[in-house]
């Protein structure tokens, strides 16, 4: 993580960011105003993530992709005549004409020839359309360098992230009852109550440990049976992108979703539960990168770097599942504890 600077809030910042700064706080902006993100990945999940970052007033993005961009593609930054240049120096203009005060900078080469040199630049790292062992290696450099870390997926339909803050304080307000009276009588329900500062601390786990785990005997029975499909689901995608090199395409609909079947059979075999567990029919929906899912994944994850950096409210602790075919609302487990 880099040397925190003294930050200041300009006059002009200060009318831009007035919302903000009424919701969350001078000092929180200021936080804010003062990090270094770097994301890697700009399919439509990056693009949201790009967009939301930017908007909140931090001090830099980095967009990193050595990929190219193409036609029909979720992410909305890239200018038709833009299609066939480098992904992120066809979304920069865009991106940047979102928030002039934020320095969008760009790098085309491909994450795995980065070295622990470079992350060590960052506030935060947010990698999307990683195969897994890639952003474990990464995840391995930022807890090295007390650097907050995101990794994040969308496919068809749903999409999930995982969190890693390493040993993470924030604070939040809550509204306790008015102070008893000096002499002993309690205060009336009429009386206004009281609203404090109250500060927490909470512990995460690196990537691997969570993608490791077995949240089936970790987990009590209702909260597995409220995540299995999107856990197994969610393995079974990142163990198909590694094993084939790719995201299942629809083109090979038929062989892929089986191939996704015998991932999901094996897996499910390994934590010593039934095949049975998860229908098949999960696998229809994740071909592709829907921009409504887009949003919704791109959203709550930018919002939840947004609230490390500012150290406001409670994070999310450590994973966020949305499937938007089988449900309008995203779920949040903590894994591995």
């Amino acid at each position: 993580m880099v040397a925190k600077e003294e930050v200041t809030i300009s006059e002009a910042e200060a009318a831009l960011y007035d919302r903000q700064i009424r919701l969350w706080g001078l000092e929180a902006q200021k936080r804010l105003r003062a990090a270094r993100v770097l994301l890697i990945g700009l399919g439509g999940l990056g693009a949201e993530i790009a967009k939301n970052l930017t908007l909140s007033g931090i001090k830099s993005l980095t967009l990193l992709d050595h990929s190219v961009a193409v036609a029909n593609s979720a992410n909305f930054l890239i200018p038709l005549e833009n299609v066939g240049k480098n992904v992120v120096e066809a979304s920069l203009e865009r991106v940047q004409r979102l928030n002039p005060m934020v320095d969008i900078l760009t790098d085309t080469e491909n994450v795995t020839a980065k070295n622990e040199d470079f992350f060590s630049g960052f506030d935060v790292v947010c990698a999307t359309r990683l195969p897994v062992e890639e952003s474990i290696r990464i995840n391995a450099i930022c807890r090295k360098h007390s650097i907050p870390f995101y990794s994040g997926d969308v496919f068809g339909f749903g999409g999930f992230f995982f969190v890693d803050l390493l040993e993470h304080e924030y604070s939040e307000e809550v509204t306790v009852p008015a102070a008893t009276l000096k002499d002993g009588c309690t205060a009336k329900k009429s009386d206004p109550s009281e609203t404090k500062t109250v500060k927490h601390t909470l512990n995460y786990i690196p990537l691997q440990a969570a993608f490791e785990a077995d949240p089936s005997s970790q987990l009590n029975k209702r909260s597995w049976q409220r995540i299995k499909s999107h856990f197994i689901t969610m393995k079974s995608l990142l163990m198909f992108r590694s094993q084939m090199k790719r995201d299942p395409e629809a083109a090979n609909r038929q062989s892929d979703i089986a191939k996704l079947c015998e991932i999901r059979d094996h897996i499910l075999h390994e934590m010593k539960l039934d095949n049975q567990m998860v229908d098949s029919g999960i696998f229809e929906t994740v071909f592709g990168e829907l921009s409504p899912a887009a949003a919704v994944v791109g959203g709550v994850l930018a919002q939840e770097i947004i609230k490390a950096v500012s150290h406001k409210d409670a994070p999310i602790r450590n994973h966020f599942f949305f499937n938007g075919a089988t449900d309008f609302s995203g779920v949040v487990e903590a894994i591995g504890f």
